[in-house]
């Protein structure tokens, strides 16, 4: 498989699903939150809402790296287990800070997952904007990939 068709696989992944796992490090370990996202056109960019007092936005002001877990398993774990594709996503948060691109982003986010964007609409929330930099898909038990995106 050329890297076209990989980057297209990875792409499917992301658009085709709403939810993933983020993991931040901070001061404490490694913290997980299970999120709804929208990805980018082009699935080079993930975005979330969360409230800034949480822990993992804070996690993110001190260290931006961070890890997502995308996967297709709710429509195969019934009986097809070894079909279940798991994406994990190495990249970079990037605040939001022009108010065009932000209410854009929120427009991409209300049309992918509608409930979150009513549910985080206040003044204390705000976008989390992950910068793709690689993508590791595992494609079954022994299939797989990994594409770097720099």
């Amino acid at each position: 498989m050329n890297k076209s068709a990989q980057l297209k696989d990875c792409q499917e992944l992301i658009s085709e699903n709403s939810i993933l796992v983020l993991a931040t490090q901070g001061e404490d370990g490694v913290h997980t939150s299970l999120m709804a996202y929208a990805g980018s056109a082009d699935c080079n960019e993930i975005y979330m809402i969360s409230s800034r007092n949480s822990r993992k936005w804070k996690n993110l002001s001190r260290y931006p790296q961070v890890s997502l877990l995308i996967d297709d398993r709710d429509q195969k774990l019934s009986g097809r287990r070894n079909e279940i594709k798991a994406l994990t996503i190495k990249g970079t948060f990037i605040p939001v800070v022009d108010k065009t691109e932000e209410k854009a982003i929120l427009k991409q986010i209300a049309g992918a997952v509608p409930a979150i964007a009513s549910a985080f609409s206040g003044p204390e929330n705000s976008i989390i904007r992950v910068k793709a930099e690689s993508f590791l898909l595992l494609d079954g038990p022994q299939n797989g990939f990994y594409i770097d995106l720099n």
